[in-house]
């Protein structure tokens, strides 16, 4: 509350009885209760979806998929594109944003960025269209309604490389997890059970610029769990400082000089 105070942010204390009154199917027990006006949730599969439309209507875009890549080209100190399995693609600047595979790709510089895969493991429910009308968020975990119905219930942190396999304790713990918060869903069958790779950064502070001693490399990776909210503001910072603009904000804490090893 001092956080959203300083900052101006819309977080306010509530009665706990206005959060029983607005979410009735929420579990019994809770004492306090803070309401987080305007948050939302992003359908990245159709967010994604949307932008590859995006970009593939404009006229200097080209996307390539399923182009692996295996190292940088490089010309005396500076990065000048990358070597892939369809040959090398040469490049003003190269920008480096491979989630979870970003460490790995900058290994061959001999640069140790820590970013590494973190394992999630989400569920989904189907219930009533109205059962549940409101976001919550309890215990590190949460319960997420969409209009069709369906409850999203996630998730785990799970350091296991880059295996995504949904595995059975993770199943359990997030049924647990979903009748703690709604009891009414003791009954209900998950109908999806999935799980992803966050790319996992030091306290989950990207890394955003340039590469030191790497003329024409730059950054724009380690977002942890953040990355789609995240993603409009660090794209901003970093177009900024590519274009040499005055950034938006204080490029200092993001910077991966003096972060890199």
């Amino acid at each position: 509350m001092a956080w959203a105070a300083r900052e101006g942010r819309p977080l306010r204390a509530v009665d706990i009885a206005q959060a029983y009154a607005a979410v009735p199917v929420l579990a019994p027990g809770f004492e306090r209760a803070i309401y987080m006006a305007g948050v939302a949730n992003v359908r990245n599969p159709r967010l994604v979806k949307s932008l590859k439309a995006a970009l593939l209507a404009l006229p200097n875009v080209t996307l390539r998929e399923h182009c692996e890549i295996s190292g940088f080209s490089r010309e005396g100190g500076r990065i000048t594109g990358v070597e892939t399995a369809e040959g090398p693609i040469m490049a003003d600047q190269v920008v480096l944003t491979a989630g979870a595979w970003s460490g790995d790709l900058l290994r061959p510089l001999g640069l140790d960025l820590p970013v590494e895969p973190v394992k999630g493991q989400m569920i989904l429910f189907k219930g009533a269209d109205d059962f549940l009308p409101s976001m919550v968020l309890a215990k590190g975990r949460y319960a997420i309604p969409r209009r069709d119905g369906h409850i999203l219930v996630g998730s785990t942190l799970e350091h296991a490389g880059y295996d995504k396999t949904p595995t059975d304790d993770a199943l359990a713990s997030l049924k647990a997890s979903a009748v703690e918060l709604l009891p009414a869903l003791a009954d209900a069958t998950p109908v999806g059970h999935w799980a992803g790779l966050r790319p996992g950064s030091p306290e989950g502070v990207p890394y955003i610029g340039q590469v030191p001693g790497h003329a024409g490399l730059w950054l724009n990776c380690g977002h942890y769990r953040n990355g789609l909210v995240l993603a409009p503001a660090s794209c901003q910072l970093f177009a900024d400082l590519l274009l040499g603009r005055a950034p938006i904000i204080d490029p200092a804490p993001y910077a991966p000089a003096g972060r890199l090893s």
